[in-house]
């Protein structure tokens, strides 16, 4: 499980007070070189979290980067933001933070590294409603704007809690992808999430929207579309072996962009089909991808944030 080994790999740069109190990361300035987990783009903007509780933006299409004060030294997995200019940080030690000026500060909702979990995801449907993924099967739920937050327990098997790593919501059909093919579904109405037969035993690292379609994507160059309504699967020869980490999807919406391990870029039209594989010289492990226009912005275990052109990647591979 590659993705959860990236995160952990990142442990080393984690300090907990004995009492518990988080610290605020050092302003650096290498930060711009961190390794970055995740990236979004919010009001032209463009927002990088990762290792020791660094935050970065640029609003200049990625030519500067500002470091952004954290209340936490802790590695930072996923952002995201609402319409309403609330954002949303999570990452290892049950941290949440959240802001509410568009990012520019950021403050401490939840930080409990007792619990010894770490939370992997987060993503919001709407301004009021949003998830956060975490090990050990957590999926937890917010109705008002993170102001509460409700638990529930995905497993495939009682005694099997697995980690969640991608949700995604297609009309009234909301989609869960996890380790060791573990797949859950919940349509409007119902109450429980349902477990979804899976045509691979191997871990799923996240799930992208693609029309009518949920696109799967995860271990050794697997990757699905998963009907929203029928939860039929068709799978997609991505002629690769890599491990698939993060994916993006024009505004459009007619192109995705899938990059993991070993410098691999995969572009595949609306109809799921692969238009294109990139394998990068360098061979560097992307951790995450977000589209602005036509400038792609590629975070990796190399650190910082690199920006290339869609219309390089789809003519000679952006080298």
């Amino acid at each position: 499980m590659v993705r959860w080994l990236l995160l952990c790999v990142l442990l080393v740069v984690v300090n907990v007070q004995a009492d518990g109190v988080a610290r605020s990361a050092l302003n650096v300035l290498l930060a711009k070189k961190a390794v970055i987990m995740d990236l979004a783009i919010h009001n032209q903007a463009i927002f990088a979290v990762g290792e020791r509780g660094i935050i970065l933006s640029s609003i200049d299409k990625g030519s500067s980067w500002e470091q952004i004060a954290s209340p936490v030294d802790v590695t930072l997995t996923s952002i995201a933001f609402t319409t309403n200019g609330h954002g949303w940080v999570v990452g290892h030690e049950s941290t949440i933070l959240h802001s509410s000026d568009n990012g520019v500060s950021w403050q401490i909702e939840k930080y409990q590294p007792e619990n010894e979990r770490y939370y992997l995801t987060t993503r919001f449907i709407s301004e009021q409603h949003g998830f956060v993924l975490a090990t050990d099967g957590e999926l937890w739920e917010t109705l008002d704007g993170g102001s509460s937050w409700q638990l529930t327990v995905l497993s495939v098997e009682d005694w099997y809690q697995n980690h969640l790593f991608g949700i995604e919501k297609i009309g009234d059909s909301a989609l869960v992808v996890a380790e060791r093919g573990g797949v859950f579904n919940l349509k409007e109405g119902q109450q429980q999430w349902q477990v979804v037969a899976s045509p691979y035993e191997g871990s799923y690292f996240g799930v992208i929207k693609l029309g009518e379609n949920f696109l799967i994507y995860g271990m050794s160059g697997h990757v699905f579309l998963l009907n929203a309504q029928s939860l039929a699967w068709k799978q997609i020869d991505a002629k690769t072996d890599q491990f698939l980490l993060d994916a993006t999807l024009s505004v459009d919406g007619q192109t995705v962009l899938v990059v993991g391990r070993g410098g691999i870029i995969l572009i595949i039209n609306a109809k799921g089909e692969l238009v294109k594989k990139i394998e990068r010289k360098n061979r560097v492990d992307f951790t995450s991808v977000v589209l602005q226009g036509d400038d792609v912005y590629l975070a990796s275990m190399v650190g910082g944030v690199e920006k290339i052109s869609l219309t390089s990647l789809m003519n000679d591979g952006g080298e």
